[in-house]
């Protein structure tokens, strides 16, 4: 076993579905899980069962710190991270506090759950798994950088992104590191799993694809700015955003980027002063994603389509965001800077519904047996049916 992996003893304390309706089965967790961040490895934010109205507040636990992490949720327990650097499992039912686990850095990664297992980073550097049902350490990895990136867990494995400029994989049951990619620019994003793939990019705006059985690479695409948000993948398809990296004068660049996940062929790209902080989202035959834009930021959804980029339509929203939309039924939802959970319509971009939380909210939606769960800058994560 590495050095790097420790075991229990050693540590210390509207959509046109055809056949995407196909491969969505086979990729979207059952009803009522939601089980890592972007609800897949393939990170598509869907719930397509889902069916949302009138949103209000079913409770709320007080946690402390920011709860910047995303929840995962999971045989009838919400886990999610905060900045004071602790992963708590609670009670989906009433919030709850079931267990708690103190790591030595914030916890910006949301967890992802499997095998009686819950795995996430923590800006101290280390890959963590616990006991789902107790929190009791079982092993953790150490990274030579902060792992703000949330993991993806596909056949066993765990696949992870660190500021190192490394994407790590370990094996599920016991933290052994099954390879490592070559070492580029540190590694924000979180990764998704395109079949025998791993799409991910870098603080240099790099898009890669390695091998998910020995990370070797396999293609990659030179970009400008940073790739901070997860890509999406959809049915042959796969999109990557790219954040600017000056906020105050941003340049023109490829925001956008539509390639064929196999080869890394270009479909189509976007190019304008635009930043994409947050992943973005494919339904049927468009791809949504949340653009900031501008010295005095402001932020606009756009509905495009997935064939060619062209715009379908676009929507303002209130507040820079970088909490990743999630597709709950017919309806987007996802947190802004202005403290509100927003829920539009995929069919037009018109607001349905806004949800006042907290001053900020960072956190992207989870959803799970008719309610949605989302954390809060105000030490809060909330649920909301």
């Amino acid at each position: 076993m590495s050095d790097r992996s420790l075991t229990r003893r050693q540590l210390v304390p509207r959509a046109t579905w055809g056949c995407l309706a196909l491969w969505l089965l086979a990729v979207v967790p059952a009803s009522g899980e939601w089980p890592m961040f972007r609800r897949d490895a393939a990170r598509t934010g869907l719930a397509p069962e889902a069916s949302v109205g009138d949103l209000q507040v079913a409770w709320s636990a007080e946690l402390g710190g920011s709860v910047d992490s995303s929840p995962a949720v999971a045989g009838g327990v919400v886990y999610v991270g905060n900045s004071l650097g602790r992963m708590y499992a609670l009670s989906a039912a009433d919030g709850s506090e079931l267990w708690r686990f103190e790591t030595n850095g914030a916890v910006v990664s949301s967890p992802a759950v499997a095998d009686g297992l819950v795995v996430f980073g923590s800006v101290d550097r280390f890959l963590y798994a616990l006991d789902a049902a107790t929190g009791e350490p079982v092993w953790r990895y150490r990274t030579y950088g902060p792992v703000i990136s949330s993991p993806a867990v596909v056949d066993g494995t765990v696949i992870v992104g660190s500021m190192d400029g490394r994407l790590y994989a370990c094996r599920l049951s016991d933290g052994e590191q099954q390879w490592e990619s070559e070492q580029h620019a540190g590694i924000q994003c979180s990764p998704a799993v395109a079949g025998e793939l791993v799409l991910y990019g870098d603080d240099e705006g790099t898009m890669r694809a390695v091998s998910l059985q020995d990370g070797s690479a396999v293609w990659e695409i030179e970009g400008a700015g940073r790739v901070i948000a997860a890509p999406v993948v959809g049915e042959n398809v796969a999109v990557f955003g790219v954040m600017a990296h000056s906020a105050l004068v941003p340049p023109r660049l490829d925001f956008l980027v539509a390639v064929n996940p196999e080869t890394g062929e270009r479909l189509w790209k976007l190019h304008e002063a635009f930043s994409v902080l947050a992943a973005p989202v494919i339904f049927g035959d468009r791809v949504f994603v949340i653009t900031s834009e501008g010295y005095r930021p402001k932020a606009v959804l756009r509905g495009l389509s997935l064939a060619d980029g062209r715009v379908v339509f676009d929507q303002q929203v209130s507040g820079l965001v970088d909490s990743a939309p999630a597709v709950l039924g017919d309806t987007l939802c996802f947190g802004a800077h202005d403290g509100r959970l927003h829920l539009l319509s995929t069919e037009n971009g018109r607001p349905v519904d806004l949800v006042p939380l907290a001053t900020k909210v960072y956190s992207s939606p989870a959803f799970s047996d008719g309610r949605v769960y989302v954390g809060a800058n105000d030490g809060h994560l909330y649920c909301l049916e």
